[in-house]
């Protein structure tokens, strides 16, 4: 790149470190995070009996969307709960 230097002596990479850890401080003394992982936790945990009843008779092309669905639903709470309990 012409015109453009970059001295990497590893204080951006310090910087970006302090205001993460900052932005993760404020996130988990934010006062609805801890509501909000709960569902997400149990959430993940109850939607897999779900597809047991899905399940049950075979999938139809309504039954399949919403397994999909059900299953998307799962994922996501898992990645929302995933850090409920660990204090």
């Amino acid at each position: 790149m012409s015109g453009t230097t970059y001295k990497d002596d590893g204080e951006s990479f310090a910087v970006g470190r302090r205001k993460l850890t900052a932005l993760h401080a404020r996130f988990n003394e934010h006062s609805l995070t801890t509501p909000i992982q709960f569902v997400g936790f149990w959430s993940a945990v109850v939607f897999p009996f779900c597809y047991f009843v899905l399940l049950l008779n075979g999938l139809s092309d309504a039954e399949m969307t919403a397994f999909l669905c059900l299953l998307g639903c799962n994922v996501v709470s898992l990645l929302i709960g995933h850090a409920y309990g660990r204090k």
